[in-house]
């Protein structure tokens, strides 16, 4: 017997995460009132059908519990449990919608019950009926005979007429938690001898997205090798690790944009689920932005809700998408790199000045993140000064040599490739007293470069090679290409001639 109908809820108090049905009921039952017509709607494997179930044998129930609950033992509960109560009628509306099925229900209902004390309908998936079937079930509800109930369940209450529904009493099932269905499938896991790793219960819990009956599938096909872990959850299942899933959200909150795009092209090798892992990230970034909120830090919160709408962009092209990795891509360099602009605002901001300054094991004890990334700890460490570096340093003269001298090392140390490939091209101006100049040729590379975050990493990295406190300024320039024909001088303000004087110098007078 699959696990799911094994350990279907078979009272009240065992349906998980529905307190406020089962409150409801069972105060109901002990006073005996209940109404002849309700509706429960939710989304799948909440408990909808068990609970209308447990309550048809609850009201037919030979020997009930004080507290209104079926003994499950009596002939009615018995018949009942194994589907042989033909006073207990289940009709599934997907398969059943249309006007001749509504018309027999009628014809029947009139006749009171052969064995039970109540007849109970309970109409699964009931939006599906037709718009005849509807108005021949209105009738039925607004008198039902004495011995008569009806219990709706649907996925989507909001294709129900108002009609029918203003006619009933509503329950919403709400999604679980998944906490609860994690302590759910522990339960199950150990009557059943698995052996199961707690993260990978809750893996099982998130993906079944509040549904039980979805997370004790996934636990019974798992599981039946005799062990679950998180690996087998994660590769079974097309999810990405926690760890990568961690890895990846640091590294766009802290623009490292080679590690993110390695990220996604070392997914795409293993062939993982992006779609999946979009989802993963989202709702990882959704945690950190609920906890920034939660601290009161409304800045970082905005910063990472920028990051989740552009990763909910990408979720929608992943679905079209030629290339499958592309739109995850164009979302990571849009955080890593477009953001740079905005750093321009910040300017101000003496703890984001000092953040940029550093290098990501400081940041990272100043913000707290470990607690959150336990990966930082794999961060690059800066790589050990060469005999050359240092007899520069010694030297302590500034210099355009000097400076050029040390742009390759320094270039191997900056972390952003957009950075690395612009400083190559770049022209050494002025260096002197503690000074450095550099030239840029084009605008849009300036634009992208003069800012506060990218000029204090330079500023870090130009000190921490030269061995002393230097200042730094970027301005536009001319490079000219180098030709090997001789470079001809032009006069600095060069005669204008008119049109006639041009003529008569082509073709003579």
């Amino acid at each position: 017997m699959s696990f799911y109908r094994k350990y279907r809820p078979q009272k009240l108090a065992e349906i998980v995460g529905q307190e406020h049905v089962r409150r409801t009921f069972l105060n109901t039952l002990k006073k005996g009132g209940l109404t002849h017509a309700y509706i429960f709607s939710g989304t799948r494997g909440t408990g909808k059908t068990s609970t209308a179930r447990i309550i048809a044998r609850a009201l037919n129930c030979v020997n009930p519990a004080q507290d209104g609950e079926p003994c499950n033992e009596c002939d009615i509960c018995a018949d009942a449990l194994t589907g042989r109560l033909i006073d207990l009628i289940e009709i599934d509306a997907a398969s059943n919608r249309g006007i001749d099925e509504i018309r027999d229900l009628k014809e029947k209902i009139v006749f009171a019950p052969s064995r039970a004390k109540a007849k109970i309908y309970v109409i699964d998936e009931v939006h599906m009926l037709t718009k005849e079937a509807f108005n021949a079930l209105l009738k039925t509800l607004e008198e039902p005979p004495e011995h008569a109930y009806f219990i709706l369940a649907t996925t989507e209450a909001h294709k129900v007429p108002e009609t029918i529904l203003s006619r009933c009493q509503r329950f919403d099932f709400h999604r679980i938690e998944t906490g609860e269905i994690a302590k759910h499938l522990a339960k199950i896991a150990e009557q059943e001898e698995i052996k199961a790793e707690t993260d990978a219960l809750e893996l099982i819990a998130r993906q079944s997205a509040g549904g039980m009956r979805d997370a004790i599938g996934m636990l019974e096909q798992l599981g039946s090798g005799g062990e679950i872990t998180t690996q087998l959850v994660a590769e079974s299942l097309g999810l990405t690790r926690p760890q990568t899933v961690d890895d990846f959200v640091f590294a766009l909150i802290f623009k490292k944009l080679n590690q993110a795009l390695e990220t996604i092209n070392g997914l795409v090798a293993e062939g993982a689920n992006l779609i999946q892992f979009n989802k993963s990230i989202l709702v990882k970034l959704r945690e950190q932005m609920l906890q920034k909120i939660s601290d009161n830090k409304i800045a970082e919160a905005k910063k990472i809700l920028k990051i989740i709408e552009e990763f909910t962009r990408a979720g929608d092209e992943l679905k079209t998408a030629t290339i499958p990795q592309l739109p995850l891509e164009i979302a990571a360099i849009l955080v890593c790199e477009g953001a740079e602009e905005q750093g321009q605002k910040d300017k101000g901001s003496e703890q984001n000045a000092k953040c940029r300054m550093q290098n990501v094991e400081t940041s990272k004890a100043k913000t707290n993140v470990s607690k959150e990334y336990p990966s930082l700890d794999k961060v690059d460490k800066k790589p050990a000064e060469s005999k050359e570096t240092l007899t520069k340093k010694l030297k302590g003269k500034l210099s355009v040599t000097t400076v050029k001298d040390v742009l390759s090392e320094v270039i191997g140390k900056l972390g952003k490739s957009f950075i690395k490939m612009s400083l190559k091209d770049c022209s050494v101006v002025k260096a002197d007293n503690s000074e450095i100049t550099l030239g840029f040729g084009s605008d849009f590379v300036l634009a992208k470069l003069d800012t506060a975050e990218i000029k204090n990493e330079l500023i870090g990295v130009f000190s921490d090679v030269l061995g002393k406190d230097i200042k730094l300024k970027l301005e536009r320039v001319e490079i000219k290409l180098a030709s090997s024909a001789p470079e001809i001088e032009e006069p600095v303000q060069p005669q204008k001639k008119s049109l006639v004087e041009v003529a008569e110098e082509l073709f003579g007078e």
